[in-house]
């Protein structure tokens, strides 16, 4: 018997059409992230909570990442995803909760935690006047990168990113979704075992989203051990690259599991509407889309 879980992931893949090579990166990782469900836990999330005055943010949050593994955060404006993503990477404290990075404990080796994973946010951050290699160099240094390796390292990572061509343009006369890409090279730059998302495709047009999301997905396949955790609201753009899925209801974590898993248990055809009946109806719907 056909599972709607199967039609569902079709369905995604006519959407997005993605390209032969895009198809075998992930296939590959998919079947990477199932082989190593023991592998080691690169990022640790638990009992994370977090409170603004009266208002509860995340209540007892607890994910693991694996390495070899991709998970999506998804969830409704206010839900908690960017805050659990700051909390993750040591840029706000969480009121109660352990977080491990490669095994390290972010409260008391915030630093040496820090240096095991690349980070994206919403909006990269980079000079405008400088040329991509440039800032790539910069930050090389600034990762400790010892300079005899710097040069092969910013070409590497380059390369994942897909910005190569790009390499002795100014960034700021960049489009975003190039400047979204050099913001991946930097999060690549040094081969960290994690690499966290923050919104990667916000405010992108719908071919910008489409050659991000590819070079994400090349870019996690390629370092095969890599562990990702990446959060956004467009579910259908970014379903690609997830091993897992992580569904955040009011800072709470509702599911957490595979996709197939998902549309299955939620008897719908499609993650999408998995996700909407996870997050509570219409009204879920009107903010994921």
């Amino acid at each position: 018997m056909r599972e709607p879980s199967y039609e569902g992931r079709a369905l995604v893949s006519q959407r997005h059409q993605l390209d032969a090579d895009v198809r075998g990166h992930l296939a590959s990782r998919r079947a990477w992230g199932a082989a190593t469900c023991h592998a080691r836990r690169v990022l640790e999330l638990r009992g994370i909570t977090k409170a603004y005055g009266r208002r509860r943010a995340l209540a007892g949050v607890s994910l693991t990442v694996n390495a070899g593994e991709a998970v999506l955060l998804v969830g409704r404006n206010g839900a908690g995803k960017t805050t659990l993503i700051r909390i993750a990477t040591g840029f706000l404290d969480a009121d109660a909760g352990e977080i491990r990075i490669d095994g390290i404990d972010l409260s008391t080796s915030r630093a040496a935690a820090q240096r095991r994973f690349g980070y994206l946010p919403e909006h990269a951050p980079a000079p405008a006047e400088l040329t991509v290699r440039a800032h790539l160099r910069t930050r090389a240094r600034l990762k400790g990168i010892p300079a005899s390796e710097a040069p092969a390292a910013i070409d590497k990572a380059m390369a994942a990113a897909a910005v190569e061509r790009e390499a002795d343009r100014r960034i700021g006369t960049l489009s975003k979704g190039f400047r979204q890409r050099v913001g991946l090279a930097d999060a690549l730059l040094g081969d960290p075992p994690l690499l966290v998302l923050d919104e990667p495709t916000s405010g992108m047009d719908p071919i910008q989203t489409k050659e991000l999301r590819d070079g994400l997905v090349r870019a996690t396949a390629d370092a095969k051990g890599r562990a990702v955790l990446v959060s956004s609201h467009a579910v259908a753009d970014l379903e690609a690259l997830a091993t897992k899925i992580a569904v955040l209801r009011e800072g709470e974590l509702v599911a957490f599991d595979t996709a197939d898993a998902l549309v299955r248990d939620t008897k719908t055809s499609k993650l999408d509407d998995a996700v909407v009946k996870l997050l509570g109806g219409d009204a879920a719907a009107k903010e994921s889309a």
